[in-house]
């Protein structure tokens, strides 16, 4: 909303700007056509937004005008004097009212001052005359017999924060700034040849400094949030849901990130589809939820987070998941693999087969989903852009489609290579490994004209660079000669380029190329080296389906399944940061979703505490570590099958996979052992310790009895439920014995009541909900109560 404000207020500005001139030349000649258009359009624009803001006194000032001037249009009153002097005095009184709004003051001024305005806007009125002491068109006009404040001491206007300007112009700015950073390089190369020199290398640091900080505004510049894509999702799916007869509630979180402009509109297209297919594949009819024990609302969650310089934007629904059986017969049907092969595949690989061409599980074809057309496209476009995506399902619960964006297409980290006398640039995101073709650990293999190599127990395809681009025959490649950089798709699929030299790694600002130079399919883009020579961007994806890699690599990771389940390692996890600022790691599989709740939902009592969510109490982990934050709390809610729990953290950091061995820690019994991650030492969490010390501490007591009012239709109808959600047995006898007697308003009975161990007091005004008594509708708080009676009572 605020950036929606300052857009009305940007815009204002700039049509008062625009309109003075046209003013004075109204003000000259009154009755030209032209001038009243203009100013007519202005007021019309102004009036219309100060509707969706709620500015009321702006609104009735803007709305007065235009009436007037709409009667001059129509040709049925004649501008006058005294008319061209209210609207210019209106005119004076929006800039006025703007600078308030922007100084984030409420309107206020003098209401009378303001009905004179409109009133002098009336034919044959008195011509307009500003309160005694005021300038005309001033700010903070005064009722008469007021002093008005002396204009020394008046507060002068907010400065302006916005500006408007072309696109283009910003992508003139970028390069030039592309080209000072290209030429910084060139020079850093040079002073390096020519060794030490003191005198010029401060300075030549400062600028290297100063220019990164022009380039990183600049790239700031071409950035916008996420909330002005998320914007278009509920409407989009509020009109497919209608039309496929569901009901889909859409809910948006990470709207704060941003993103270059250039990114999301590449990003636009491949999110359309995923949620028409979320909708029609995934999300039942109310009729099957209800059968299934879900609310008849399906949920579509959109939620977006930065790490590092890339966007993690996850979509994922409640839905019936992916049909895996299903999936694989199709695929088998269509020729995409023999059965062989697929009773060899995990979920993971039958998960990727949703993005094989031609492949689709709907049953009969429609106009929104039906071909087999789609997900191999934004497969292909999230690729094109550096990204990836990857598929996670659970039958019967939804599925998580995760998508992994580079922050600027304009900007990319690249991996610079040598084939032949040329240099080129891989871009950074696909590199996985660099490894020598001598190396011991290497081995080369021939498969009929394919080359293979076998690096850490995985067989792989692998290419030479200097053979795709015509340099070389196959036949005359030295493969031990050759460095091999392990490339990672968008898919998980891992194939070998085999370059004649790995140069550097270097950060390079991406320009198109000729839409034929596209056309080979080699090419993504074109850069500049140091010395200003052009380098071409290569197109990793493309490269691999031009050389028919994606089914041999498909094939060549189902026929090795050993290789991940003979040590600890490919274990999937999500990274947080612990309210200790320890970096800890959950396994992926006991997450089952990230839980925001206010601070008021948590209960603390010593060493044990729980969190309130959606009407449920989870037992709370995390929280001895450090302090709970005062306003919003991030919690992971973590699940074994039989046990939930919620976890707190300080935010969640990324997802990884663990590749390598597991340090135990003996002095803590709630971390299976530390590991590497990057370069950074994380402590893995032990599932199975968290939920055995929530498995002994279960009570295993009758459940506690809660006697309800007698003759209370709400009590029986609404505060039953709760109480049972909450552990309790409701007794409706009002002389047996209970653990807890719930008392109403009029309730004659005393603080405590007979027979009872506790009592809790309820309200029907919100007003009396003092000194532990609720609010009866306070669902939170009463269910906070109820536990810490719950638990005292087992105490």
């Amino acid at each position: 909303m605020e950036d929606l404000l300052a857009d009305f207020i940007a815009e204002t500005r700039d049509m008062l700007a625009a309109s003075g001139s046209e003013l004075v030349a109204w003000e000259a000649d009154p009755s030209d056509r032209a001038r009243i258009d203009t100013i007519f359009r202005f007021v019309h624009t102004v009036k219309g937004n100060c509707g969706f803001f709620n500015f009321p006194e702006l609104e009735r000032l803007s709305h007065a005008a235009e009436d007037a001037l709409a009667e001059c249009r129509a040709g049925r009153r004649d501008p006058d004097r005294a008319l061209v002097d209210a609207v210019l005095a209106v005119i004076d009184r929006i800039g006025e009212m703007t600078d308030t709004i922007e100084r984030g003051d409420p309107i206020d001024g003098d209401r009378t001052s303001d009905l004179r305005l409109i009133a002098a806007l009336e034919p044959d009125a008195e011509p307009f005359e500003p309160a005694a002491g005021i300038d005309a068109g001033g700010a903070g006009q005064q009722a008469d017999g007021v002093d008005a404040e002396p204009s020394g001491t008046r507060p002068a206007p907010a400065v302006q924060r916005s500006i408007r300007l072309p696109v283009d112009l910003l992508d003139e700015v970028m390069k030039g700034v592309s080209d000072m950073v290209l030429a910084r390089n060139d020079l850093a190369r040079r002073l390096r040849d020519a060794g030490t020199q003191p005198t010029i290398d401060g300075p030549f640091e400062r600028l290297s400094a100063i220019l990164a900080d022009v380039r990183a505004s600049i790239t700031r510049m071409r950035m916008q949030r996420l909330e002005h894509l998320f914007g278009t999702l509920p409407r989009m799916v509020r009109d497919l849901s209608a039309e496929l007869g569901k009901q889909v509630m859409v809910d948006c979180e990470g709207g704060e990130v941003e993103l270059d402009r250039e990114m999301i509109e590449m990003v636009r297209d491949p999110l359309t589809h995923l949620i028409r297919n979320a909708i029609d594949h995934g999300i039942e009819t109310p009729q099957d939820r209800l059968a299934r024990g879900k609310r008849e609302i399906g949920l579509l969650r959109f939620s977006a987070r930065q790490s590092g310089n890339q966007i993690h934007l996850v979509i994922s629904d409640d839905g019936r998941g992916i049909d895996t059986a299903r999936l694989g017969a199709k695929a088998v049907a269509a020729g995409l693999c023999t059965p062989a092969e697929l009773a060899a595949m995990d979920d993971e690989a039958l998960h990727q087969l949703i993005f094989e061409p031609g492949l689709s599980t709907a049953e009969a074809i429609s106009a929104i989903s039906g071909r087999g057309v789609g997900m191999d496209v934004v497969r292909a476009n999230i690729e094109k852009v550096g990204g990836g995506l990857c598929v996670s399902s659970r039958p019967g619960e939804g599925t998580v489609i995760s998508l992994r964006l580079p922050l600027t297409l304009s900007i990319m980290a690249t991996l610079t290579v040598r084939a032949g006398a040329q240099t080129y640039a891989i871009p950074q995101s696909y590199v996985e490994e660099i490894v020598f073709g001598n190396a011991s650990n290497v081995a080369f293999a021939k498969a009929g004209s394919r080359t293979l190599v076998t690096f850490r127990g995985r067989r792989v395809p692998c290419l030479a660079l200097s053979e795709i681009l015509g340099i070389a025959r196959h036949d005359d490649v030295d493969w031990q000669t050759r460095t091999l950089a392990m490339l990672r798709l968008a898919n998980n699929d891992l194939f070998a380029l085999a370059v004649d030299r790995v140069l550097d790694h270097e950060e390079v600002v991406v320009k198109p190329i000729a839409p034929a130079i596209m056309a080979t399919r080699l090419y993504a883009g074109t850069t500049l080296l140091d010395d200003g020579r052009p380098m071409m961007l290569l197109d990793i994806p493309s490269i691999a389906s031009r050389a028919d890699l994606m089914g041999e690599m498909r094939s060549a990771a189902i026929a090795e399944p050993p290789a991940r389940t003979t040590e600890v390692s490919g274990v999937p996890l999500m990274l947080a940061t612990a309210l200790d600022g320890r970096t800890l790691a959950f396994r992926l599989d006991l997450v089952r979703r990230i839980e925001t709740v206010s601070r008021s939902a948590i209960v603390v009592d010593g060493d044990h505490a729980q969190a309130v969510i959606d009407g449920h109490i989870f037992p709370l982990e995390g929280h001895r570590g450090g302090t709970l934050p005062e306003g919003r709390c991030r919690l992971l809610h973590l699940s074994d099958g039989a046990i939930d729990l919620v976890h707190a953290i300080r935010e969640v950091r990324d997802t990884a996979v663990m590749i390598g061995p597991l340090v135990p820690v003996p002095d803590e019994p709630l971390i299976e052992g530390r590991t590497l991650i990057g370069d950074e030492i994380v402590s893995l969490v032990d599932g199975h310790a968290l939920f055995a010390r929530h498995a002994a501490s279960r009570p295993a007591a009758a459940p506690l009895t809660c006697r309800l009012p007698a003759d209370s239709e709400w009590a029986a109808t609404i505060l039953r439920p709760l109480l049972e959600l909450a552990g309790y047995t409701p007794l409706d006898d009002d002389g047996a014995d209970a653990d807890l007697a719930i008392i109403m308003p009029g309730n004659v009975a005393g603080p405590q009541s007979p027979g009872a161990r506790h009592t809790l007091c309820l309200s029907d005004d919100p007003r009396h909900a003092v000194g532990g008594v609720i609010y009866r509708y306070d669902r939170d708080g009463l269910l906070n109560a109820l536990e810490q009676l719950r638990h005292g009572v087992a105490a």
